[in-house]
């Protein structure tokens, strides 16, 4: 699995791969507003539970003997409505359609209409595709056919950090937070995330709900500056045209929130035989960061996350567990849009896209084709789908 290492201030000794950490100015507390918790057993209610389904590859997208682009770190694949594939990599934003035919790419460095110096997710909203573009924040919107038309700047508040989900209800969703704390010792603290929402009418930013994440951060001594190693995300995924379900807890807790009415209107996990966590593997003891002329790696964990990912197949949640086996894959659970645990089964990839579907923004699925990032040994990527027939 990817570990994040999120850097404020002088950072040394590690090359981020992510977006650079960004403070933000906005703040609201968490507006779940929501009661009881839908309990489920350990066990779902299908006779066949517990099946191996083994998808099959049908197409694979390599930048191998192309000109048109590259793979250097391919991340937040979404699908469109047509079955088409959008990715982001450096410096580029890639579309592909569901044949895995490139299409276009829709970067274009600069500051100019159009151009972007750092592109962020695209998303597709009605006819248009929309990407996130990051200093100088704004959504760039592009017809079907890759014209650009135009452009609409997202106004935050201090030195905004955020990341598109997606287009719900009219408007654009984000997820924002800040650096959890710049002083103090090496400690496990509370990272909020929170959840906005964009009006590209009138160019409004409304706090909608504060998820809080955990995170072990490093500072340095002389404040200002450190880094950070996450312990939990906010995982995000829209269900429908108006609601998303999220996680964001070390245990086995799922919800779905309402952006409209800004709360969650539903709770719900099952009984689970939480998994120990992984030891750090050598690159992770060789790799870390450097805070003030010191080491450090992430912490080790007593228990992975339960809940790894999320996907979405015709009103049902799929719950990406942390329980694997080497012979039938990884076990995924699935719910009802009313919480209820219903099946589960083992999906059986090959290796390289079991690590891609337990990392969020690595894989997309539409219902039935399953698009994932795989990563080899000599470090090429390439793109994969998969058809997944239960």
């Amino acid at each position: 699995m990817m570990n994040t290492i999120r850097c404020l201030g002088p950072c040394k000794g590690y090359k981020a791969a992510s977006a650079p950490l960004i403070l933000i100015g906005l703040f609201v507390a968490a507006s779940t507003g929501f009661g009881q918790i839908v309990e489920n057993p350990a066990k779902p209610k299908a006779a066949n539970a517990g099946r191996v389904v083994v998808p099959e590859e049908v197409l694979a997208i390599s930048d191998e003997g192309t000109s048109d682009f590259y793979f250097k770190w391919p991340r937040d694949l979404a699908i469109g409505p047509d079955g088409s594939l959008l990715l982001t990599d450096v410096d580029q934003v890639l579309h592909f359609d569901a044949a895995g035919r490139f299409q276009r790419n829709l970067f274009r460095k600069g500051q100019g209409p159009g151009e972007m110096p750092n592109p962020g997710e695209a998303v597709t909203a009605g006819e248009n595709i929309v990407v996130y573009s990051r200093s100088p924040s704004k959504l760039v919107y592009f017809d079907r056919s890759g014209q650009y038309e135009k452009e609409i700047a997202v106004r935050t508040e201090g030195r905004a950090w955020l990341s598109l989900i997606g287009h719900l209800s009219g408007r654009f969703c984000f997820e924002s937070g800040e650096f959890p704390r710049t002083a103090g010792d090496p400690d496990f603290v509370d990272d909020p995330r929170m959840i906005v929402a964009f009006s590209p009418s009138d160019g409004t930013i409304r706090p909608l709900a504060t998820f809080v994440t955990r995170a072990w951060v490093v500072t340095s001594s002389g404040g200002g500056g450190g880094g950070a190693f996450p312990i939990t995300r906010l995982i995000p995924v829209p269900y429908g045209q108006n609601a998303m379900v999220l996680t964001h807890t070390e245990g086995y807790l799922i919800k779905i929130f309402d952006p409209a009415a800004a709360k969650v209107v539903r709770e719900f996990r099952r009984a689970y035989e939480r998994v120990k966590g992984a030891p750090l593997t050598e690159a992770e003891k060789k790799g870390g960061i450097i805070i003030d002329d010191k080491h450090y790696t992430r912490p080790e964990r007593k228990f992975e996350n339960d809940v790894k990912n999320i996907l979405i197949r015709n009103g049902e949640i799929w719950a990406v567990t942390s329980t694997k086996d080497k012979a039938k894959g990884v076990l995924i659970d699935v719910f009802d849009g009313e919480g209820v645990y219903q099946d589960c089964f083992w999906l059986e990839l090959p290796e390289p896209a079991r690590r891609s579907l337990l990392e969020p923004g690595q894989c997309a699925f539409d219902g039935e084709s399953l698009w994932v990032v795989e990563r080899a040994g000599d470090e090429t990527y390439s793109v994969k789908k998969y058809r997944v027939v239960l």
